[in-house]
């Protein structure tokens, strides 16, 4: 070999060995272009290197010898690392390893010059001792003798655990991949197609192609997998049973089968890959009830070279055994076109996909006879046995096989979409008091339809003054009406978490019964069934086959199938806020309540990567919903002036705001965008494919719900279908209670705007506050006798998180008008201007004033060090320092009434506890809680009141020393358990990220009472309103 040569071919190899093992073909395909010699010689020495490995993986008493271990596992460390090195560079690695050791050196060099005799594989000649290479990978993989040695080998980062299936396109098995933590199937090649390198880079290119194929609905191709001159088809391992002898099925079962099969064959046909063996043996269904296609292995694109056999030439089947690797299908299931030999495309599929409805429905194959040559000729010459459907077959779906069966091509159902959109019109369910789609069809309500093989004249006639009188009824008729239903669920702590399915069948949605967990009850049925695996599952979104369902939980994305599955995780999503999946089997979900969209494959296994991108002023996207075609989508952002409804595109395309609302909108397949405002939700026409509104909003319902926290929507809507829950019970409500938790009696209403931060003035009388209304937060004064709101800020920034002075004749909040949270004061009565008091490039958050009036203390985010406590003099020099700078937290700070002490929450032991230190300092520090607690408040001498982390009222008794130099603490005490909007950590709370948020609650000075900002009770959730027939239009 000439020395340019080698050493092009020694550069690629170490390249090539750089890359995983999955990525190698890409690369080799890229850098060799059209040179095969070139590319058989890399794959040649990375074969080598595969080999020795592969060899060393055999335990050393299989492979002879009487060494000890300890002497073979040192052969083994220094072969590895000599193999990790340049060979130029082993010699003296060698010598300097062995130390001397010449028979130790020896052996490590006998074993890697077998790299040569092990690893030749691919560019030795079929002829050349085949013998001896058919002997030895037999031990290993794949001799008829030796099946079980194959089994708990390991092929790469595969752990091969048992014998699927055997054909002759090579043996499949179930395997463990190492790596990712699955199971998978391998299809091993058999040996005399892996020593042919031009058939070999043709598979290896078609098995790239078949692996962008990414629906529910088609066994996945994960890639090929190459060790010690084994070649193999990495694929997902499906469950279930074939369909093979499963007919004859209920009609609306085989129907739902195979709209699922049309749907997996019409991705493929986008991506102009034809199958080529559609029958009953390569469809499976999972125990959940989800169809998959198998061994797309076989199919090829359609822009490739075909050479196949005529089969109507043979003779024999024993003519067919021996053509091995060229018949790509199956005889009783093949087309005519393709039973010729000729050049076969997507309607050789559409007429096997009519063979396999044919079969589910009648029990019998449409064309498989006793003998090859039988069976051809049927496919060839003959009809089904129409005779064999079953009588109540509808006329449409009788119609629509006898269009995939049409022996010219040309006259052949065009496109399998057709198909699904015929199944999709006999599953869909008529109004209430109407016949079903899938009975025989009453006289009155039959369709008429002209064949072109009407006979008479007369007949022909009478049958278009049918259809012309049948017309006028039709057309005329009055539309059914609307029917409400009212679903009664369980108790929830989540009322929002329920969603239709898109078939109209279903209902999931979150209880609680002992715990909280995921429910799905048929519409038709009044018992509900719980979803084992859903424990604490919110915001649950279906599968466009209406078959398994995504949700969020143990801060992940998880799926599972609704008739016995398993639930699976797809990705993290700490603070999961809604998903959507589309029929190209992708999920965009928001994965916590700071972030963009991002996207993952719902069979598992793929990264999540953005889907889309936060603009300026946005701070977060959830609850997207596809679209119809499955690449564009809805979704919410929130954002001071960028607040409302947006479409996009997982294209990348730009995003355009649609309408600015209260919470999340839903799309009604019907054409119209759901959306909330007030106490009222609104409908509008919505193009879906221009993703423009038109017209003017008009109201769907009143009092539908809304979480005024997350932005989530309390209503869900698919073809003809619209559900929601009233919104009584949902915004969070200010409530005193006594000391036994009793209640005393409400401030106003439940608050839909985002009411947080309660502040409670020194006389009591007043209520500062954080609400958001029309997208904007401000502090809010509450006159508490009168139940009177007034509007205390009005910047366009978000002003938030009062205290007030301790004459009440201020009150002090943070803005962001500057960019950052920044400390500003205002008189309490609204006049005059708004006074900046401390300005600085960290974020702030107010936490008190002094009874004094002389400190305001307040939290700044540090990048090193986290949230730290400060305190800002009001008068004098005005210049802030640090009270607590640390490692870890520091929230929530309060003053003692006396100005001396420091109550304050921190995560320094790894929870929220609460601690007390004497200020200004120094002094020793105190820890009140026991057991975790937040939210901390000090209001008299006596007691420090706080939120445990299990949501209960505790109280600390406290001794203060006369003159303030030394405190006593006692055991805390449980008062109540109390159901706190956001929770006892706050960790709930939107917008706000850890720091921003205040106390919840505020104490009365004697300790008695409490005003608390109650979340919804559980037991006071609505019932689901679900209205049949939803008629839009007609409002």
């Amino acid at each position: 070999m000439p020395a340019q040569r080698s050493q092009q071919v020694e550069r690629l190899y170490h390249q090539a060995r750089e890359r995983d093992p999955h990525e190698r073909a890409a690369f080799l395909d890229q850098a060799c272009g059209d040179d095969d010699a070139l590319r058989r010689e890399v794959e040649s020495l990375l074969a080598e290197d595969e080999g020795v490995r592969s060899f060393l993986e055999t335990p050393a008493l299989a492979r002879g010898g009487g060494m000890t271990p300890e002497r073979w596992r040192r052969i083994e460390q220094l072969c590895q690392a000599a193999l990790e090195r340049d060979r130029t560079l082993r010699g003296a690695f060698l010598e300097e390893a062995c130390a001397g050791d010449e028979e130790l050196q020896r052996e490590v060099e006998s074993l890697l010059a077998q790299e040569g005799q092990v690893g030749s594989f691919l560019e030795a000649s079929p002829l050349e001792d085949l013998a001896a290479q058919e002997a030895q990978a037999a031990i290993r993989f794949g001799s008829d003798s030796a099946q079980s040695a194959l089994v708990g080998e390991q092929l790469g980062s595969y752990s091969i655990r048992s014998l699927v299936a055997k054909g002759g396109m090579g043996e499949v098995y179930c395997a463990r991949d190492t790596k990712l933590g699955r199971d998978v199937a391998l299809k091993i090649l058999p040996s005399s197609f892996a020593r042919d390198p031009d058939r070999l880079a043709r598979f290896r290119r078609e098995a790239r192609l078949l692996a962008s194929l990414n629906h529910p609905h088609i066994a996945a191709i994960y890639g090929m997998e190459e060790s010690g001159g084994v070649h193999c088809l990495v694929m997902e391992l499906v469950p279930g049973e074939t369909l093979a002898g499963a007919g004859p099925l209920p009609l609306t079962k085989a129907l739902t089968i195979c709209r699922q099969i049309a749907e997996g064959l019409e991705e493929a046909h986008r991506k102009n890959i034809t199958h080529r063996d559609i029958k009953p043996a390569n469809i499976k269904v999972t125990p959940a009830g989800a169809v998959k296609i198998l061994d797309f292995g076989l199919a090829k694109a359609l822009a490739w070279e075909q050479s196949e056999v005529d089969l109507s030439e043979l003779s024999q089947p024993s003519t067919v055994a021996t053509e091995e690797g060229r018949i790509l299908g199956t005889p009783g299931y093949m087309s005519p076109e393709q039973v010729r030999g000729k050049a076969v495309d997507k309607q050789t599929d559409i007429w096997s996909f009519g063979c396999v409805l044919y079969e589910l429905l009648s029990g019998k194959p449409a064309f498989q006879r006793d003998t090859l040559t039988d069976t051809i000729a049927a496919v060839l010459e003959r009809e089904p046995d129409w005779q064999a459907l079953p009588p109540a077959t509808p006329d449409a779906v009788r119609e629509l096989l006898r269009r995939c069966l049409q022996k010219d091509k040309d006259s052949r159902l065009r496109d399998i979409g057709d198909a699904r959109i015929e199944i999709d019109e006999a599953l869909t369910p008529l109004p209430l008091g109407t016949a079903s789609g899938l009975t025989a069809p009453a006289p009155e309500a039959r369709r008429v339809r002209v064949t072109r093989f009407a006979a008479m004249f007369g007949i022909a006639l009478a049958l278009a003054a049918a259809l012309a009188v049948i017309s006028v009824l039709y057309f005329n008729r009055a539309a059914p009406p609307e029917i409400r239903l009212e679903v009664n669920t369980p108790p929830t702590g989540d009322p929002l978490s329920f969603a239709i399915s898109p078939d109209g069948r279903r209902l999931v949605f979150s209880a609680s019964e002992g715990k909280s967990q995921l429910w799905v009850r048929p519409l038709d049925s009044l018992a509900p069934q719980p979803l084992a695996g859903t424990d604490g599952a919110s915001y649950p979104f279906w599968s466009p086959d209406s078959a398994s369902v995504g949700f969020f939980a143990d801060g992940k994305l998880k799926r599972i199938d609704i008739v016995g599955g398993a639930p699976q995780v797809l990705a993290d999503a700490v603070g999961g806020r809604g998903g959507a999946w589309n029929r190209e089997g992708t999920i965009v979900f928001a994965p916590s309540i700071n972030a963009p969209l991002l996207k993952v494959p719902a069979t598992g296994g793929g990264e999540a990567v953005a889907a889309t991108r936060l603009e300026t002023g946005q701070t977060s996207h959830r609850f997207p919903q596809f679209l119809p075609d499955g690449r564009h989508l809805i979704y919410f952002v929130q954002g001071a002036s960028t607040r409302g409804v947006y479409a996009g595109s997982l294209d990348g395309g730009p995003s355009k705001r649609l309408v600015t609302a209260d919470a999340a909108a839903v799309v009604s397949p019907s054409g119209f965008l759901l959306f909330p405002r007030e106490t009222t939700l609104f409908a509008q026409a919505f193009d879906l494919e221009r993703q423009e509104l038109s017209g003017s909003p008009f109201t769907a319902a009143e009092q539908a719900a809304f979480d005024v926290v997350s932005d989530a929507a309390g209503f869900s809507a698919t073809s003809g279908i619209l559900a929601y829950r009233t919104g009584s019970a949902v915004a969070p409500q200010l409530t005193w209670l006594d000391r036994s938790g009793k209640s005393l009696g409400a401030i106003g209403a439940p608050d839909r705007a985002r009411l947080r931060d309660v502040e409670l003035s020194p006389d009591g009388k007043r209520v500062a506050s954080s609400r958001t209304v029309n997208g904007n937060m401000d502090v809010w004064l509450i006159d508490a006798a009168r139940n009177v709101r007034t509007r205390f800020t009005f910047d366009a920034a978000l002003d938030r998180g009062p205290v007030w002075a301790p004459d009440g004749n201020r009150v002090a909040f943070i803005s962001d008008r500057k960019g950052v949270n920044n400390l500003y004061a205002k008189l309490s009565n609204g006049a005059g201007a708004d006074e900046l008091l401390l300005e600085s490039d960290r974020g702030k958050v107010l936490n008190d004033w002094s009874s004094d009036g002389r400190f305001l203390l307040f939290n700044s985010a540090d990048p090193q060090t986290g949230q730290d406590l400060w305190v800002l003099p009001i008068s004098g020099d005005k210049k802030p320092f640090p009270f607590l700078k640390t490692p870890f937290d520091q929230l929530h700070g309060q003053f003692s009434p006396d100005g001396k002490w420091i109550a304050y929450e921190s995560n320094e032991s790894g929870r929220s506890e609460i601690y007390v230190q004497p200020f200004p300092g120094p002094g020793g520090k105190f820890q009140i809680s026991a057991s975790g607690g937040a939210q901390v408040r000090w209001k008299n001498g006596k007691e420090i009141f706080y939120v445990s982390l299990d949501s209960k009222m505790m109280a600390a008794p406290v001794k203060l020393s006369p003159d303030g130099q030394s405190l006593e603490t006692g055991t805390p005490v449980a008062l109540f358990p109390v159901r706190m909007a956001g929770g006892p950590t706050q960790q709930g709370s939107e917008l706000l990220p850890l720091g921003l948020n205040k106390q919840n609650y505020a104490a009365s000075s004697d300790g008695q009472r409490f005003l608390v900002n109650l979340a919804a009770d559980e037991s006071a959730a609505s019932h689901i309103t679900i209205i049949l027939n939803w008629q839009p239009k007609a409002k």
